[in-house]
């Protein structure tokens, strides 16, 4: 339905949506707004948004830091929605006032219930931290060993990771992994739409500080599966490889 890196504005949703033109306005305009069993959420980043409000939304890495409206609270209908896990949560994001919207994809929600007013989400996509331990990760620790039964501690230096860069690879190159061609969009439909890793072709633990990220040269959309199989060597395996190898295996 949506591409993500790619920008929208409120006029392409209604009309992607087929929203009537009666409908359209109202609580579409006040940052987020329930759509049948979906919810869309508008957020600025870094700006105030039209109303004055300047709430503290940033990028930590790949996760969305997300504030709601200045009154809500985590004991209202429409935040405890949010958190629930039975609406898919569509988020767009922009970082200049009336510019169009930055499509971040399905969020999954981390709730800080301490939080007064307004409420605090974390939101986070694909391939970001879950329960503050990543799912998968470009850089792993030579010698580190674990005890089963224990909660697992990540032992990883936690690199920046620039969510725009991300956005712009997946822009260019789509949502299809380059190694064995998966489309999860065509393989799951609707819950697997823009979902993708993206690797780094050279591990981000090699790179300085001050390295500039060359979205089409540094990275590249993969599958978790194929993510995986690239780091099972240390450097890891370069994407052409990998599909000589599947191609072998196959």
């Amino acid at each position: 339905m949506y591409s993500i890196g790619s920008t929208y504005t409120r006029k392409d949703i209604y009309e992607i949506l087929d929203i009537p033109t009666d409908q359209r306005g109202g609580d579409w305009l006040n940052g987020y707004h329930r759509h049948g069993t979906d919810y869309y959420i508008f957020c600025n980043v870094g700006v105030p948004g039209r109303t004055g409000h300047d709430y503290d939304n940033h990028w930590d890495g790949e996760k969305l830091i997300w504030y709601g409206k200045a009154k809500s609270h985590f004991g209202q209908g429409a935040t405890q929605n949010l958190i629930s896990g039975e609406y898919r949560v569509f988020i767009f994001y922009r970082e200049q006032d009336r510019a169009p919207f930055t499509y971040a994809g399905v969020g999954s929600p981390i709730p800080h219930t301490g939080t007064e007013r307004p409420a605090r989400i974390d939101w986070i996509f694909g391939s970001d931290q879950s329960d503050e331990a990543p799912v998968f990760t470009d850089e792993y620790a030579p010698g580190a060993s674990y005890k089963e039964g224990q909660r697992t501690k990540v032992l990883v230096n936690r690199y920046e990771r620039d969510r725009n860069a991300r956005d712009a690879c997946v822009q260019h190159f789509g949502t299809r992994c380059k190694v064995c061609e998966l489309d999860f969009g065509e393989k799951y439909g609707d819950i697997g739409e823009g979902f993708i890793h993206v690797h780094h072709t050279v591990p981000v633990s090699d790179l300085g500080e001050e390295y500039i990220v060359d979205p089409r040269q540094d990275l590249v959309p993969v599958c978790p599966n194929c993510h995986a199989m690239l780091h099972r060597r240390n450097p890891p395996y370069s994407v052409d490889e990998l599909r000589h190898l599947l191609d072998q295996g196959g």
